[in-house]
């Protein structure tokens, strides 16, 4: 399948940044959750104008709102709310104080942010791309955005205060080895997916792109989260050097996921795919 980049970056932008503030939000964090909520919504503009690019013409946004069966037109739905709602938390402490509905309205916000991840993962278990139609879709995004939110979490920790609960990085440590395992499980489900359109990610043309996400998304931040208490005076270097990975893991393993994305075969034996999407 052909690579879609806005979408690699929109996709990478909404991980990170909806991640850290479910992760903020739940754990809780020395920054304050207005500050979190404008790193979210700066993620989030990033990935926004990346989507634009990918649609290109300005009816196809609102031709997502055509079918509310649809996953993507639900994404589309939820995404007005999920701005406003971090416009508020964002604001909060600025222009007003919500005093005891800061807790109520930072639910909200954290449950709108699972509920777009929810409808993205779920919009792209494609049955005419046999590599998407398993729950893995949707076990991946969620991993991820809970990876990258664990350890942006750690980064807020050491930014703020110069120091991080032992308890955080493990729990860091934990999501980054539960998404690397559930990917392994992916990477190995495309080698036996069947329809003539099995992937060897460990051969052309998808090596490169499988190599750059394993020391990405796996090494280097597992690597970089476990020196974290070994060397105390890098570990806020450490902590960002993750986090950056981890970001750029989650691109590569979305560069890999559409290059894997080949339709049913009908007719296998021609080396060109001539099907239309079933």
């Amino acid at each position: 399948m052909q690579i879609h980049w806005p979408l690699v970056v929109s996709t990478a932008c909404q991980r990170v940044g909806l991640g850290l503030f479910i992760c903020a939000f739940v754990l809780g964090s020395p920054v304050p959750l207005s500050v979190v909520a404008w790193i979210t919504l700066g993620l989030l503009a990033v990935g926004g104008i990346a989507s634009i690019f990918h649609l290109q013409r300005p009816q196809r946004f609102f031709n997502a709102f055509s079918n509310f069966k649809s996953h993507l037109t639900q994404e589309a739905f939820i995404t007005p709310f999920l701005g406003l709602a971090l416009l508020v938390c964002g604001l909060n402490g600025v222009l007003y104080d919500l005093g005891g509905a800061t807790f109520v309205v930072g639910l909200v916000t954290a449950l709108l942010a699972a509920a777009f991840l929810v409808c993205t993962g779920l919009a792209y278990q494609m049955g005419s791309r046999p590599a998407w139609n398993t729950p893995f879709v949707l076990a991946l995004f969620l991993l991820t955005a809970l990876e990258a939110g664990m350890i942006g979490v750690v980064v807020l920790w050491l930014a703020s205060i110069g120091a991080v609960p032992a308890l955080f990085v493990g729990l860091a440590l934990v999501a980054v080895v539960a998404c690397v395992i559930c990917q392994a499980a992916y990477v190995n489900r495309m080698r036996h997916v069947g329809y003539g359109v099995n992937v060897n990610t460990t051969e052309a043309p998808y090596r490169p792109t499988f190599i750059t996400w394993v020391v990405t998304g796996a090494v280097v931040p597992l690597l970089a989260l476990a020196l974290v208490f070994a060397v105390p005076a890098a570990a806020l270097m450490l902590a960002l050097a993750a986090w950056l990975a981890c970001a750029a893991g989650i691109a590569a393993w979305t560069v890999l996921f559409f290059k894997g994305a080949h339709k049913v075969k009908m007719f296998p034996m021609y080396p060109v795919d001539l099907n239309l999407d079933m």
